[in-house]
C-alpha cells in the first residue's frame, strides 16, 4: 500500500503520495498526489502545554489534504520529527553489528539524552568503523515517547489514515536526494531552510555524517521587515516573498541578506566541526530545500561564498508524471518545499 509523505511544519502541513512499481533500476515512481494546507502558527511549538490542540490541528491538516489533495489512495501515513521534539546526535562506542546495534544503543545513549532512557524511543545508524581501535560512529536517533505518541494519536484520529513510518526531517530530506542521485557518493551539504529552523545535513562520500539544526529560519525575515516597518504579519510576509513592495526596498533587502549571512554562517561552523575529525574533508556541492529556497539568488549567493556548485532541490526531476493532472512548471517551483514530504513517501518500499 502506498504511504503519504505528511511533513508537518510550523506555518503548513505538506502531502506527497507516490506510487512506486518495481525495484532497483527497473524502479519507477509516479506523483500520484500532493497538497498543500495551512496550519495555526505556533501551534506545533506548544506540544506540552496544549497538546490536544496540536494533535486536532495535525489531524485536521491531514483529513483536509486527504480530501482536497485526492490522497485516497494511501491509507497509511510517514510523519517526520525535528527540533526540541527530538535529539540527533553522532556517537562513538563499540564495534558491534547494526542487527545488534539496538540491544547495546541504550547503555551507550544513556549519557546524551537529558531525559529518563524509558521515556524516549531511540534508533541508530552505523555511520563507520575504526578496526583499529575497536569503536564506531553511529548517528544515535532518540525521540520522546509523549511526542511519538501524540503523533500516532493525531494520525489516528483522521479515521482514514493508520500511522507508519516517524522519521526525522533531515533524514526524510535525504532519503529524497538519495533518490534523484542514486549514484552519488559526492561530499553534499543537504540545507532544508524552514520557517523556525534551518536543518543542515552534511554527507561524507554520499552517506549522512553529521546532522544539525540552527534556530533561524525565514520567519525571523517576516518578523525583522514586520518590525523595522510597522506592518501587518501578513504584509511583511508579502514583502519578503517579493509580491508587495517594501517602503524601503533597500532596508529590506538588508534585512535578508542579514539572515542569509547567518544561513551562511551555520554552515561554516557545521563544516568546521567536520573539519576538526577529517581535515581532508572537501566540499563539492550544496543542495538548498525548503521555503527559504525560493528567494531569488540565494543558490548564487551560496555558491559564490563557498566557490562550489549550490542547487535548488527539486524532488520531483525524474518522477513520472500525469501532466493532465500537474503542471511541470508549479512542481519545479513547489519541489523545495516538498522534499521532506516526498522524501517520507519514498518509504513505502518498506510498508510489510
Amino acid at each position: 500500500m502506498p504511504v503519504i509523505g505528511f511533513d508537518i511544519g510550523t506555518f503548513a502541513a505538506k502531502a506527497v503520495l507516490l506510487s512506486i512499481k518495481g525495484k532497483g533500476r527497473t524502479k519507477t515512481v509516479a506523483l500520484e498526489g500532493l497538497g498543500i494546507a495551512q496550519m495555526p502558527f505556533g501551534i506545533m511549538s506548544q506540544w506540552e502545554e496544549q497538546p490536544l490542540p496540536a494533535r486536532r490541528a495535525m489531524s485536521s491538516a491531514m483529513s483536509t489534504l486527504v480530501k482536497l489533495s485526492k490522497l485516497k489512495g494511501g491509507r497509511f501515513a510517514a510523519l517526520s520529527l525535528s527540533g526540541d521534539t527530538m535529539i540527533i546526535k553522532k556517537i562513538s562506542m563499540p564495534i558491534t553489528t547494526q542487527k545488534e546495534l539496538r540491544s547495546s544503543l541504550a547503555l551507550e545513549a544513556e549519557q546524551y539524552i537529558p531525559y529518563p532512557i524509558n521515556e524516549v524511543i531511540i534508533d541508530g545508524h552505523i555511520l563507520s568503523t575504526d578496526d583499529q581501535s575497536g569503536q564506531m560512529s553511529v548517528l544515535l536517533v532518540a525521540a520522546r515517547k509523549e511526542v511519538i505518541t501524540n503523533y500516532i494519536q493525531a494520525v489516528t484520529m483522521t479515521k482514514v489514515l493508520k500511522p507508519n513510518v516517524i522519521d526525522v526531517d533531515a533524514l526524510a530530506l535525504f532519503n529524497a536526494y538519495d533518490f534523484v542521485y542514486p549514484e552519488s557518493r559526492q561530499n553534499a551539504i543537504l540545507v532544508d531552510l524552514g520557517a523556525t529552523l534551518m536543518h543542515i545535513t552534511i554527507l561524507q562520500d554520499g552517506v549522512p555524517h553529521t546532522i544539525k539544526e540552527e534556530n533561524v529560519g525565514t520567519q525571523r525575515i517576516t518578523e525583522d521587515i514586520e518590525d523595522a516597518f510597522g506592518v501587518t504579519p501578513d504584509e511583511a510576509e508579502a514583502i519578503k516573498l517579493g509580491t508587495q513592495e517594501a517602503p524601503n526596498p533597500s532596508e529590506a533587502a538588508e534585512i535578508v541578506e542579514r539572515i542569509v549571512s547567518n544561513w551562511i554562517a551555520a554552515l561554516e561552523r557545521a563544516l568546521d566541526s567536520v573539519r576538526v575529525e577529517n581535515p581532508e574533508y572537501q566540499l563539492k556541492k550544496i543542495v538548498l530545500a525548503g521555503g527559504g529556497a525560493f528567494f531569488r539568488g540565494i543558490a548564487d549567493q551560496f555558491s559564490n561564498h563557498f566557490g562550489i556548485p549550490a542547487e535548488i532541490f527539486n524532488p520531483f526531476r525524474f518522477v513520472k508524471v500525469n501532466t493532465k493532472k500537474f503542471d511541470q512548471a508549479y512542481l519545479e517551483y513547489i519541489g523545495p518545499q516538498m522534499a521532506v514530504s516526498f522524501g517520507l513517501a519514498i518509504r513505502k518500499e518498506e510498508v510489510r
